[in-house]
């Protein structure tokens, strides 16, 4: 199979901190993946797994925003390290970002034009200008954010800023498209009604998207795909309905379904304090 982005013998620890005790340095010493070798497949897939497992730092990794100790990172057949200097050169960073963009947890915005502005000024800057005039549309009703263009960025609640910023991020048009707890401020039935188009959007095949969440129902509803990573290192990619059965995930997270539903919930908790969420 010809993935978007393949990971082969891939070995990564993050750096020890200058400040890091020796309790911390020890830890900090174990890799996070040793000899990952995965496929991502093509489509709308759903990153899940216990929460510091590593699904963000695995997004990162596949999108060039970090880097392997070991092994190789191919992204549309082009190696990761090939943007190793992206931080520093803004032609390189262009150019990573117009293969693979990144929508980061709680991402913010400002600026003093309103948001309809904002939205204009990306789509005409697009990777696929005409793809995303024809979609413009049919985006804002999605994210349901019509009444909002007027608005400036600073003025939106969380999670509008994070639907924002989803659209904006849709309507810059990279084919792969990486998302960071994209929706834990949105209310449930906006976060379905956006996850809905984006399914659309992937199976027409002119996108890829990879998001991870809180809510395993999500990636059960809406994921063509799933990537399982499990509390002993594993990491499995598969179809959503093979891999988001009860067995796998009392398996990946090593809790019971009832536990591993409470943990969920507290975790959106958590996550919703430290923002300001939707009314």
């Amino acid at each position: 199979m010809n993935y978007p982005i393949l990971l082969e013998n891939v070995d990564f620890t993050y750096p020890l901190a200058e400040d890091d005790g020796e309790e911390e340095a020890r830890e900090a010493a174990k890799p996070l993946f040793s000899g990952l070798s995965l496929g991502l497949p093509r489509g709308f897939t759903f990153m899940v797994g216990p929460n510091g497992i590593g699904k963000s730092t695995l997004m990162l990794l596949a999108s060039a925003r970090l880097f392997p100790g070991a092994g190789r990172i191919t992204i549309l057949e082009r190696p990761s390290t090939d943007f190793l200097d992206a931080a520093v050169d803004p032609d390189l960073e262009e150019e990573r970002n117009r293969r693979v963009s990144f929508v980061y947890q709680n991402m913010e915005f400002e600026t003093e034009f309103p948001l309809g502005d904002v939205l204009e000024l990306v789509a005409a800057n697009s990777v696929d200008p005409a793809g995303a005039a024809r979609r413009y549309a049919d985006l804002l009703d999605a994210a349901d954010l019509r009444e909002r263009l007027g608005a400036r960025m600073q003025e939106l609640s969380k999670g509008e800023m994070q639907r924002a910023i989803v659209v904006m991020s849709v309507l810059y048009g990279s084919p792969i498209l990486m998302m960071d707890e994209p929706v834990f401020a949105v209310e449930a039935h906006r976060a379905e009604q956006l996850f809905a188009y984006l399914r659309e959007l992937c199976r027409d095949g002119s996108h890829t998207m990879y998001a991870s969440v809180h809510d395993v129902e999500l990636a059960r509803k809406f994921g063509d795909s799933v990537v399982l990573m499990h509390s002993d290192g594993a990491v499995e990619a598969g179809p959503a309905e093979e891999l988001l059965t009860r067995e796998s995930l009392e398996t990946a997270f090593r809790a019971p379904w009832d536990t591993l539903y409470r943990r969920q919930a507290l975790y959106r908790e958590f996550l919703n304090k430290t923002a300001l969420t939707e009314d």
